[in-house]
């Protein structure tokens, strides 16, 4: 038994240390025609470059026009389209008309109840939402190409929610094939192109919104996360991402919809250019909610009275990459940043549990599943299912017009279940607890992101296919997290790490990285 761990251990460094280095070149070559930092044209306009929240006191004070900045934000969707393919479905004409009446509606000498500070705070302030989520009889196919006719028959919670604070959606942005893979890519919409260079992905499954964001093109918008789904994006995007603690926004009304304790690792949110953002756009999509938490985000909170810690890596989990030099050094960089500038101690803290994280993630999405929830049957709209092996062949004659390769290989891993689920699912539970007795409700975790910076398209399926399981293990722990930008790297795109609180705490990782922002390093420009 020792020896064929040996030999394990063995294959696994090779992997590591020869092959995935060799595939990185491989790659590199492949797309060194591509291979260029920041490509798009510089965004000069202050307008797109102001947060949010100013936007909506400048639109209130009658200081621009709501017509004014929709117009700057569609005029620079359609500049950056054509390179980053971020969006796939526009109402820009639906959206000047909206900017238009809240300007009629602000010139009024007494202004409608509905639309005063307090009920409409994001008055005439455009967003964008990720494709998955229901938009009244707008695009919800989620990169499945039998779907790719399906309307939304409904808004969803959140979308109403941004729509009664006065918010104006422009467009939906692009996913991975059913949100289930870490790169924005599928044959309904095609695959969107990083805004810092355009050879590598965006992330997934909200990498059109994470993508929109960074290039100026929406000032914030609307991701949903299940394993990462908006911390990826946000982390290879250099943006801000919050997945909030579990059942405080609404998940209801997107594809797929969450099944059994999917929905207790489901989380829908923020994604922002800028952390002084997040707040507001957390009040507006939790609802009557945030009635509960409002008196945590308004008192003042003494940052250096909290506990701070910090993990590593995946605790010697052989399954995953180790993280890079530069997610190393942003690790560092945040961790010595807070020990000089608030004067705190930041503890290392080690947890075991940790290396099981892909198999209790896996344990928890397959658990309350029957056979007609599985992928293979989700990848046909919920019909028949697919034949992943017969799938697979057309890939690789090259007559695939369907499915995406991850995609398929998925439908085909979910054949071999993990094993011991029950096992993984109490053990899971156990590492929670443990992580709550450490950090209870002053504590904030800083926790690396994806190992590495943004790779190349189509690099993932053979480098990183787990990866994303740095970000899925806290979905399985139901904590919320903030993503935050730390620079960046020496190749000139993102790095970041994660903030880790306890459940309904989300006020401190959102005001630590507001914190962050003003004295440290925020979103940088990828132009």
């Amino acid at each position: 038994m020792g020896k064929i761990n040996v030999f394990v251990l063995g294959f696994l460094k090779f992997i590591d240390n020869v092959l995935k280095p060799l595939i990185s070149c491989c790659f590199r070559i492949y797309y060194r025609k591509l291979d260029v930092s920041f490509p798009l044209p510089k965004c000069s306009n202050e307008l797109l470059l102001t947060p949010g929240h100013q936007l909506a006191k400048k639109i209130r004070n009658r200081e621009i026009t709501s017509e004014q900045l929709v117009t700057a934000y569609i005029d620079r969707i359609k500049q950056i389209q054509p390179l980053v393919n971020c969006v796939v479905q526009d109402r820009f004409d639906e959206a000047l008309k909206e900017a238009k009446e809240v300007d009629k509606i602000l010139s009024l000498k007494d202004i409608p109840e509905a639309y005063t500070e307090k009920n409409a705070p994001l008055l005439g302030v455009p967003f964008s939402c990720k494709e998955c989520i229901w938009v009244k009889g707008m695009s919800n196919n989620s990169g499945l190409v039998c779907r790719k006719d399906i309307r939304a028959p409904e808004d969803a919670i959140v979308v109403k929610y941004m729509k009664d604070s006065g918010a104006i959606l422009t467009c939906l942005t692009n996913t991975s094939e059913v949100c289930m893979w870490l790169e924005s890519s599928n044959y309904v919409t095609g695959t969107t192109r990083n805004p810092y260079n355009l050879s590598r992905i965006v992330g997934g499954s909200s990498g059109g919104e994470g993508c929109i964001v960074s290039a100026c093109g929406a000032i914030w918008g609307i991701g949903s996360d299940i394993g990462g789904s908006i911390r990826m994006p946000s982390f290879f995007n250099g943006v801000y991402g919050h997945k909030p603690s579990k059942h405080l926004i609404s998940n209801q009304f997107q594809f797929p919809q969450g099944i059994g304790m999917q929905e207790d690792m489901l989380g829908t949110g923020p994604i922002c250019r800028y952390a002084s953002d997040l707040k507001l756009m957390f009040k507006i999509l939790s609802g009557p909610k945030y009635s509960e938490f409002e008196e945590n985000f308004e008192k003042n909170i003494d940052l250096k009275k909290l506990k701070f810690y910090y993990v590593r890596d995946l605790q010697g989990n052989v399954l995953v990459t180790k993280p890079s030099e530069e997610v190393e050094k942003s690790l560092e960089r945040a961790i010595k940043f807070l020990e000089t500038d608030l004067e705190v101690e930041v503890r290392e803290i080690r947890l075991r549990k940790l290396r099981s994280s892909f198999q209790m993630w896996t344990s928890m999405m397959n658990n309350g599943k029957s056979s007609s929830d599985s992928f293979s049957t989700l990848l046909n709209d919920g019909k028949e299912p697919i034949n992943p092996y017969k799938e697979l062949f057309r890939s690789i004659i090259g007559i695939q017009d369907k499915h995406t390769l991850p995609a398929i290989s998925l439908a085909i891993t979910e054949r071999f279940p993990s094993s011991r689920p029950e096992h993984h699912i109490d053990l899971a539970d156990s590492l929670r607890e443990e992580i709550q007795n450490i950090i209870q409700n002053d504590g904030i975790i800083i926790f690396p992101s994806f190992p590495v910076i943004a790779p190349y398209h189509n690099q993932a399926l053979f480098t990183n296919s787990l990866d994303f399981i740095y970000y899925g293990i806290l979905n399985a722990m139901g904590f919320p997290v903030t993503q935050i930008p730390m620079g960046l790297s020496k190749e000139g795109l993102p790095t970041g790490i994660q903030l880790v609180a306890n459940h309904n705490m989300d006020h401190l990782t959102i005001k630590l990285a507001e914190y962050f922002e003003s004295n440290l390093v925020g979103w940088v420009p990828p132009f």
